[in-house]
C-alpha cells in the first residue's frame, strides 16, 4: 500500500525527534517548494541542543530521506550553506528556535554576499583567460580543463554580480527569467557539440559584470 505524504512526514518527525533528539525539524528543497515528484528526496534539517553533527540517510518508501542533524552551536554564525534551508517548512518547532532560525537566514540572504576584493576579482578574470589558452591546445589536459571551467562558470557568474549562488537548478531558473542571453550562452557551452567559440562566448558573458569591489 502506497504511503501518503502525511504518513511520510510523520515518519520523518519520529526519526528526527525520537531518534536524534531534535527540537526543530525543517523540510526544505523541492518537497518544500512544491516542485517535487514521487522520487524526489526528502531534504530535512534537524536541530538539537548539543551533540555532534550527523546525517540520517535512507530509503523512505521509494524516495530518499536525506536528513542533516546539527547542534544549535552550528548556527551560531550563519554561512552560505545555511541558504539551502531558506523557504523551508517547519515540521517541528517545540521551542520556537526554528522560526527564529528561518528569520535569521532570511535576513542573512537579504544582505547578499560580500563583494569580491579587487585583487580576487582580477585573479578570477586572469584564471579564465589562462584556462581558455590551455583548452585551445586540444589535448587530454585541455579536455579536463574544459570540464573544470564549465563547472566553475555558473558560480562565477553569480559571484561577480554579488548574488548568492543557489545551486544549478535555482541558478538556471534565475537566468532563464532574468538574463536569457546568459542562459542561452550556458546552454550552448554545455551542449555535447559545443565549440571552442561557444566556450569563449560563455566566458565573455560570465566576465561581463561590472566590478563590484569597493
Amino acid at each position: 500500500m502506497e504511503r501518503t505524504e502525511a504518513q511520510s512526514l510523520d515518519e520523518i518527525r519520529h526519526t528526527l525527534v525520537d531518534g536524534h533528539g531534535c527540537h526543530t525539524v525543517i523540510l526544505y528543497g523541492s518537497r518544500a517548494r512544491g516542485d517535487s515528484d514521487k522520487s524526489s528526496d526528502w531534504d530535512v534539517l534537524g536541530v538539537r541542543p548539543a551533540g555532534e553533527a550527523s546525517r540520517a540517510a535512507r530509503d523512505l518508501h521509494g524516495a530518499w530521506l536525506d536528513a542533516f542533524v546539527y547542534p544549535e552551536s552550528h548556527f551560531a554564525t550563519l554561512d552560505e550553506g545555511s541558504l539551502r534551508f531558506l523557504g523551508g517548512k517547519l515540521l517541528v518547532d517545540t521551542r520556537g528556535y526554528g522560526a527564529k532560525l528561518v528569520e535569521r537566514i532570511r535576513v542573512f540572504e537579504a544582505k547578499g554576499p560580500k563583494a569580491l576584493e579587487e585583487t580576487a576579482e582580477e585573479s578570477l578574470r586572469v584564471w579564465y583567460g589562462k584556462m581558455l589558452e590551455r583548452i585551445a591546445r586540444g589535448d587530454l589536459e585541455a579536455s579536463y580543463r574544459r570540464t573544470w571551467l564549465l563547472f566553475e562558470a555558473l558560480e562565477s557568474y553569480f559571484r561577480l554580480r554579488r548574488h548568492w549562488y543557489r545551486g544549478p537548478k535555482q541558478s538556471f531558473a534565475f537566468l532563464a527569467k532574468n538574463d536569457p542571453e546568459a542562459h542561452e550562452a550556458f546552454a550552448r557551452a554545455l551542449a555535447p557539440s559545443a565549440s571552442f567559440e561557444d566556450l569563449s562566448a560563455l566566458v565573455q558573458c560570465v566576465l561581463a559584470a561590472q566590478s563590484t569591489a569597493g
